[in-house]
């Protein structure tokens, strides 16, 4: 079963995944690209590059910049390696018409794939991202989509003016007389980008905040520990915590988008809660820096995403709109609102416009604001707020099962009396409330293949562990094929 899941290609709105040289190639990355700019550019076109810091991502990135070059367009902005948020922002700081940053974000080294880009630089629509699967592997559509005849392109390497550009913003949000207040405050802070993406960005930024920062890990492409940042691969920093003094660690996967925040042990929410940061405590953090001084703001979340971050900001007169999980999303969500921040609490997915993706980098300077406009520790601070659990669970199952197990999982609940939520149509979310802020979440991954997530959140912990160990258990009995 392991073996059948490891060579299933991931093609979704989130993006296009596979293992390199496996399921992901130059000729696929080609097509893709070719067939991007007929969908969606025209030859006027400029178009940003970027991408992680994987051993594959230079040969895919020069076979897309052979297709758009093929196609014709303008254009090409190379910004190298950066992390995600700042290839966004340059589509949209350098007036781009779009772009495409190559990762396999959070999946290990040995994968790797790409994300198409608007020109607003967010990710495609859903709908867009679909067309642009099916035109792919459309053999009709495929005989029609012609290289154009092969002109001399602009090519032009801006990696020091994007991360310039998005430093700029970040400062910019965080507020000059916070800026001023956090050189002064003398923090002192462990990094773990683990080889990856925010490696170009880290030192510079923590620099410009005089914030005293250990940086570990920093070579790039070399990844010390599973690429996806969490309690299990981030528990060898929290020696360096403690010994060093360090307020807080914070490791990030290798485009950073995701970061997730490690305290020391001996903190007071260490000890009652985790030493880890509950990413859905995070993007109540911000959701609390960025609703200050406003009124009836609607927050654009995930339907997996805490009911803590809903009794936070409900001081604020704001509500939360649920969406279903996923980038493309939440950014739909936050245009529609016109919010001012959104966000994925299961991944500490702070999403800050105009950029419209997660932001690790990001959510890391606002734990910085946050901790000098209150004058506290990070500890101190998370204690002053409700008391929220959130616990997973990832199970292997072959793809071909999802749809039976959900069907399967839904009747059981609704059998046993409880109110059941469905969001995202047959490849969605099942959500099962067992109380008004306690829930049971399913969802097979989009961007791991063969992986199904199981979330149970809530203000009661022995609830929370309770409702984690019957979806669990039932799950496994569904899940035939082992």
């Amino acid at each position: 079963m392991i073996n059948e899941i490891k060579q299933s290609l991931v093609e979704s709105f989130s993006g296009v995944r596979g293992i390199y040289s496996q399921d992901i190639n130059e000729q696929l990355a080609y097509k893709y690209a070719l067939t991007y700019c007929h969908l969606f550019k025209s030859k006027s076109s400029i178009l940003v590059i970027g991408g992680d810091t994987r051993a594959s991502t230079p040969t895919i990135k020069k076979a897309m910049i052979k297709a758009f070059q093929d196609f014709g367009v303008k254009k090409v902005i190379d910004i190298g390696i950066t992390p995600i948020q700042v290839c966004e922002y340059a589509i949209f700081k350098f007036k781009a018409s779009g772009g495409v940053y190559i990762t396999a974000s959070h999946n290990e080294g040995e994968y790797n794939g790409w994300k198409f880009l608007k020109e607003d630089g967010a990710i495609l629509y859903k709908e867009q991202a679909e067309k642009l699967i099916n035109a792919v592997h459309n053999s009709k559509e495929n005989g029609s989509i012609k290289k154009e005849q092969k002109i001399k392109i602009e090519l032009s390497n801006e990696n020091k003016r994007a991360i310039d550009e998005y430093i700029k913003f970040v400062l910019k949000i965080i507020g000059k007389r916070d800026v001023d207040k956090i050189k002064k405050a003398n923090l002192k802070i462990l990094a773990d980008p683990n080889g990856g993406s925010a490696i170009a960005i880290l030192d510079k930024l923590l620099k410009k905040l005089n914030v005293k920062a250990k940086i570990i890990n920093n070579e790039i492409g070399e990844f010390v520990r599973p690429i996806e940042p969490n309690a299990k691969s981030l528990a060898y920093l929290s020696d360096q915590i403690d010994n060093e003094n360090f307020e807080f660690g914070c490791g990030f996967d290798c485009d950073a988008d995701r970061v997730e925040f490690i305290l020391p042990s001996d903190s007071n929410f260490a000890k009652e809660m985790s030493q880890m940061v509950s990413g859905q405590y995070v993007v109540a953090l911000a959701c609390d820096i960025f609703l200050k001084n406003t009124k009836n703001q609607v927050v654009a979340t995930t339907d997996c995403t805490s009911y803590l971050i809903r009794e936070v900001i409900k001081k604020y007169g704001a509500k939360t709109k649920e969406v279903e999980v996923g980038e493309t999303n939440v950014v739909k969500g936050i245009e529609k609102q016109k919010s001012i921040i959104g966000g994925e609490g299961n991944s500490s997915g702070v999403i800050v416009p105009p950029i419209k993706c997660r932001d690790g980098i990001m959510a890391t300077a606002l734990i910085l604001k946050i901790i000098v406009d209150r004058e506290k520790s990070l500890s101190d601070i998370l204690n002053d707020y409700p008391k929220y659990y959130s616990e997973r669970v990832k199970k292997e199952c072959l793809p071909s099962n999802f749809f039976k197990i959900k069907e399967d999982l839904e009747n059981y609940f609704k059998n046993k009396g409880y109110k059941i939520k469905k969001t995202g149509g047959a490849e969605g979310s099942l959500k099962v409330f067992f109380t008004e802020n306690s829930y049971l979440w399913f969802r097979q991954s989009k961007t791991e293949p063969g992986i199904f997530r199981i979330i149970a959140d809530g203000d009661d912990l022995k609830m929370v562990k309770d409702m984690l160990q019957e979806g669990s258990t039932i799950f496994d009995k569904f899940n035939i094929i082992k």
